[in-house]
């Protein structure tokens, strides 16, 4: 007598984790298995949003976990944390502070951008970053140098 539909005959644990990963859907699995490691094991190689340690369902009854799938299951979750960030839309905006302090593009990095924007830009850099005060101060001759000395002349 052939198996019943539910049930379909495997040998290897790479098998059985290649035949679940091939469905086209993957919102929750299931595996039984009397060592919890390779049940363990098994379920975290499993393409699920959510996997299931011998039971059945816990996941979608345990409220504070997040609930959802992957694959054409869709994505996102709901419940838990993951649930009310997938509900939120994420945006940064950022003003100055101070009224008499304005944040602007410094203007050799305005268009047209100035021929010595490489090297205004790398001493900024080297003065803020630097990795000790001598370095620091070597920033910030480098950039007094960038408005002193012509381009040219500080490539040749």
């Amino acid at each position: 007598m052939p198996p019943p539909r539910s049930q379909i005959p495997w040998e290897t644990d790479e098998e059985v984790i290649d035949l679940v990963n091939d469905c086209p859907f993957g919102l929750g699995s299931n595996v039984f298995s009397g060592s919890k490691r390779r049940a363990n094991a098994i379920a975290a190689r499993l393409h699920a949003g959510m996997s299931t340690i011998n039971d059945f369902a816990t996941t979608y009854m345990c409220q504070s976990l997040p609930f959802g799938g992957v694959k054409l299951t869709g994505f996102d979750r709901f419940a838990g944390i993951e649930g009310l960030r997938g509900l939120c839309i994420p945006k940064s905006v950022c003003e100055d502070a101070l009224p008499f302090l304005k944040t602007e593009i410094p203007p050799p990095l305005r268009y047209p951008v100035a021929d010595f924007a490489f090297d205004f830009v790398k001493a900024l850099v080297q003065m803020f970053y630097g990795l000790n005060p001598a370095q620091q101060l070597g920033g910030l001759l480098n950039l007094a140098a960038v408005f002193v000395l012509p381009a040219k002349k500080k490539r040749e």
